[in-house]
């Protein structure tokens, strides 16, 4: 993927002040650290010495320290201290690759282009996401051993929801619009629900759209390298790729769920009351649905890689061709960027989601 966007490194509450933990951005190791300022911080996986791994060593106060002979480096990845002997010569002058860092949405998020944009490219805005007016999350991750392009067709082209049987609430499932503008693709999934015995009314209420309780809608958006699903105006589905290796993608996915009305009050449900007791309930069902989401993409992944890499795929969903033109163009954007070209290959318009 284009590295001149800000992508997930790691949950915020898994890198606690003085914790080093390592992450990977299509093949690079990332020491990922948090000061004990309570700042995070992310420079390149290796001790300029020995080349070892600083994830092996550990934080002393702000500075990333090597387990072997206790070089320090600061944020900036600038080698200022060692603790040996300096045989009578000067502090080396040499430093590493440090990552832009900021933190929102309960994600650490690095920036892998050229550290002088970092800040000309906003970060993702995502709608009710966070504020007083925030919607109740639940998050988890999972890593495939795929392609992000394979990820991406995945969670956007909903052809696929055969494979969850009565794991969905729905039946048939047609797209009625997609369109691409600029890197951004738009598609309108329009689906009926299923009329299982006990659970018909459940999905009504909780899959139907306002205007027909007995289908549902969804508006997804991949504004590269982003994606989302919005149902029905109050389930929202955000999910950002974390692209590690050519076969290995993990994926920070958040989904936000707007609070019901209370039929007395006339109020909507507490967030924090949302978050304890629909999150727990919801969780499971997700988590099975994107494993066997997992299952296949793995699937597909070696097959391609394997033994049936030179077999045309019968495609028939006109927006596949989309993603596919877009996912090439934005890589050879970045390969045709001249260096130092100033905001030239830059998307400096907030991706929103």
């Amino acid at each position: 993927m284009n590295p001149n966007y800000w992508y997930p490194l790691e949950w915020s509450d898994a890198v606690k002040p003085g914790d080093v933990v390592e992450t990977r951005f299509w093949g690079q190791s990332i020491a990922l650290y948090r000061g004990t300022d309570g700042r995070a911080r992310a420079v390149e996986n290796r001790c300029a010495h020995r080349q070892i791994k600083l994830t092996m060593g550990h934080v002393r106060e702000c500075e990333l320290v090597c387990l072997y002979h206790g070089w320090s480096y600061d944020e900036g990845g600038r080698l200022v201290d060692m603790k040996h002997d300096h045989f009578g010569k000067k502090l080396p002058v040499l430093s590493i690759r440090a990552y832009p860092v900021r933190e929102r949405y309960g994600l650490i998020w690095g920036y892998m282009g050229e550290p002088a944009a970092a800040e000309r490219v906003p970060l993702v805005e995502i709608e009710h996401g966070d504020g007083e007016d925030s919607w109740a999350a639940i998050r988890f991750d999972y890593t495939w051993k795929a392609h992000h392009y394979m990820v991406i067709d995945n969670l956007c082209n909903l052809t696929h929801l055969y494979v969850h049987g009565r794991w969905v609430p729905y039946d048939q499932t047609t797209l009625t619009h997609h369109s691409l503008d600029g890197d951004r693709l738009e598609l309108n999934w329009h689906h009926t629900l299923r009329r299982d015995p006990g659970l018909y009314g459940v999905y009504k209420q909780v899959f139907g759209s306002p205007g027909s309780r007995e289908t549902s809608e969804t508006h997804m958006v991949y504004d590269y390298p982003y994606q989302r699903a919005l149902s029905n105006d109050r389930i929202r589905s955000c999910n950002f790729m974390l692209p590690q290796a050519p076969d290995r993608t993990r994926v920070f996915s958040v989904q936000f769920w707007k609070a019901p009305q209370l039929p007395v009050l006339g109020r909507p449900v507490p967030r924090a009351l949302m978050s304890k007791l629909w999150a727990p309930a919801v969780r499971p069902v997700t988590k099975e649905i994107f494993r066997q989401d997992g299952a296949t993409v793995e699937g597909e992944q070696d097959a391609i890689m394997g033994e049936h890499f030179d077999r045309p795929i019968p495609e028939l969903n006109p927006s596949v061709r989309l993603f596919e033109r877009l996912t090439i163009e934005r890589w050879q954007a970045h390969l045709d960027a001249p260096a130092h070209a100033g905001d030239a290959g830059l998307c400096t318009r907030v991706k929103r989601l």
